[in-house]
């Protein structure tokens, strides 16, 4: 075999369910392959999907990901390719979302002819990094297979080290050189990453200190990504009786938002009473970092990797690490606390409880004044309230806005268990893949793509649209359409509060104008658009759009909203 199909049947006997692939000429050997085994009446897996566009390719992987749970593979087209998903790249390596990307590159340049990869490879295609050193910054692993020998053995070690704690992204660089010439294989197994967890005195030390903790806090951000952690959190909570906050931006519904220990709002305002604070999975527990403490308070980060190895920065007070699986982990912790506290303090469990319902009492009431303030939009509570009502439980949200994020965690997740994806981290430009790929590993579920009309710019629209069309995929986008990007004037007014941008309304980076059409984005690829500018439209724009769902093509809501 060749090294194309030597890839093809590795990625098959190792469980991989797709290719997500932004092509290019020298993947000739791999579209040979795969025309080859169709032709011989074999099996589709791994699926071929053409993605139209690096980083939507990269998205796509992670929103399958976040879907099922099964790490999948890439292909980027060279250094050039790889450059162009290092955004998407670098989002999954901030997640720790297991992927391994395979990018051709070329040995010989042209100069055998059996062998030759183009003309436009010694001239535009090639750099002196080549693609392994192009990603070695958004990638937890790169290298590049130099023998026929290589092939197999490095690409069982991408896709091992891409599922091994800590989790993340892995690159193989696959010369063209060796996906046409012939690799040696035999068959051998997958190599499973298996968990790794804390010891039993580490778990024992500390399930100890949070059962006799006076005020124990659980904060978390991605602590809750699959249902198996979702539900250890919430059995830690109830055996502590302890509250759970999520950072300002959750990656996940990482507890039910309706239990009566899911506090509302940021922990900023209660850090000071805890003496025990339990970090199950955040990049950053709280802001500013430098918060009041309790003098002696324990602080436990229990994470993948704690303290951030890949990050610059960590400066929030830690006395425990707990490193490992976080499921392991977690669960561990909440075998032995159960012993430890057989009845959670009633009294601890009917503060919060009373915490939980005045704040969301506020919350309602800074809504209501702020909707009576809005002119010709949306407001974002009834916006999300709508949406509330209309999508089914089993709905999944995967978001990317700023502004109107304390209204959608209030709102949209009521009293309903929806699946909550963050679509991006940091960088915008990612969750219309994030959300296709969920839809690809649910297809049986309705998703649903909130994003603001600054994100939207940033996403490979034509490419995503394109994508859900032709592998028929449909999803709803809901943009979040208040004519800018409000959020690049918050520093403007805290710093210059008294300054020329805020005498005169004279912003700047904020506008995009004239205002596009943005419903007719949808249309251009099969689907529906509808722009949405009052409450009382509403409902049946989101009835029409889940009616066009349903008739498998997706569907854009540009709703002008405030903020």
């Amino acid at each position: 075999m060749n090294g194309a199909e030597v890839i093809l049947e590795l990625l098959r006997t190792h469980g991989v369910d797709h290719i997500f692939a932004s092509p290019i000429a020298v993947m000739a050997p791999v579209w040979e392959a795969l025309a080859r085994r169709r032709e011989r009446g074999g099996g589709e897996t791994p699926r071929y999907l053409q993605c139209r566009h690096e980083s939507l390719a990269v998205s796509l992987a992670s929103g399958y990901y976040k879907a099922t749970g099964r790490a999948q593979v890439v292909f980027l087209p060279t250094g050039l390719g790889v450059l162009n998903g290092a955004m998407a790249l670098r989002t999954a390596l901030q997640e720790r979302t297991p992927m391994t990307i395979l990018s051709p590159d070329t040995l010989t340049y042209g100069e055998l002819e059996e062998l030759d990869p183009g003309p436009e490879w010694p001239s535009l295609l090639v750099d002196l990094p080549g693609p392994a050193r192009h990603g070695e910054l958004a990638v937890k692993w790169s290298r590049e297979a130099k023998t026929p020998g290589d092939v197999v053995h490095e690409l069982r070690r991408a896709l091992y080290l891409a599922e091994a704690v800590p989790r993340g992204p892995t690159l193989l660089s696959v010369p063209f050189d060796l996906l046409l010439g012939e690799v040696p294989y035999e068959p051998c197994a997958k190599i499973e990453a298996r968990s790794v967890v804390a010891t039993a005195q580490q778990l024992d030390e500390i399930a100890t200190l949070l059962a006799r903790a006076r005020t124990p806090l659980i904060i978390t951000e991605h602590g809750g990504r699959t249902e198996a952690e979702s539900a250890a959190l919430v059995g830690l909570a109830e055996a502590l009786a302890a509250p759970v906050f999520e950072f300002m931006m959750p990656a996940y519904h990482n507890v039910p938002r309706t239990h009566p220990l899911a506090m509302p709002g940021t922990v900023e305002p209660v850090l000071d009473q805890a003496d025990v604070i339990l970090i199950a999975g955040s990049n950053a527990p709280w802001h500013p970092p430098l918060q009041k403490l309790q003098p002696d308070s324990a602080v436990i980060h229990l994470e993948e990797d704690p303290l951030r190895p890949r990050a610059p920065y960590w400066g929030y007070r830690t006395t425990h690490a707990v490193a490992g699986d976080r499921r392991g982990n977690l669960e561990g912790l909440l075998q032995r606390i159960r012993h430890h506290l057989p009845s959670p303090p009633a009294e601890r469990a009917e503060r919060w409880r009373t915490y939980r319902e005045r704040t969301l009492a506020a919350g309602e009431k800074q809504a209501e004044v702020a909707s009576r303030e809005v002119r010709d939009a949306v407001p974002a509570a009834a916006l999300f309230r709508a949406l509330h009502r209309a999508l089914p439980e089993s709905s999944i949200i995967v978001d990317e806005i700023v502004a109107q994020t304390p209204q959608m965690l209030h709102f949209l997740y009521a009293e309903k268990p929806v699946l909550q994806y963050r679509g991006w981290v940091g960088a915008l430009g990612t969750s219309l893949g994030t959300a296709l790929g969920a839809k690809l590993g649910r297809p049986d579920h309705t998703v649903v793509c909130i994003l603001g009309d600054g994100a939207l710019h940033y996403n490979p629209v034509p490419a995503a649209f394109g994508f859900a069309q032709q592998h028929g995929v449909p999803i709803l986008v809901v943009v979040c359409d208040n004519r800018g990007y409000v959020s690049q004037t918050w520093n403007v007014r805290k710093y210059f509060a008294d300054g020329a941008a805020v005498r005169t309304g004279q912003f700047f980076g904020n506008v995009i104008s004239p205002i596009p059409d943005y419903a007719r984005l949808a249309q251009a690829y099969g689907g529906e658009g509808e722009r949405v500018t009052e409450v009382a439209a509403l409902d049946g724009a989101i009835q029409r759009a889940l009616a066009t769902l349903k008739s498998g093509r997706s569907v854009l809501l540009d709703v002008f909203v405030e903020p």
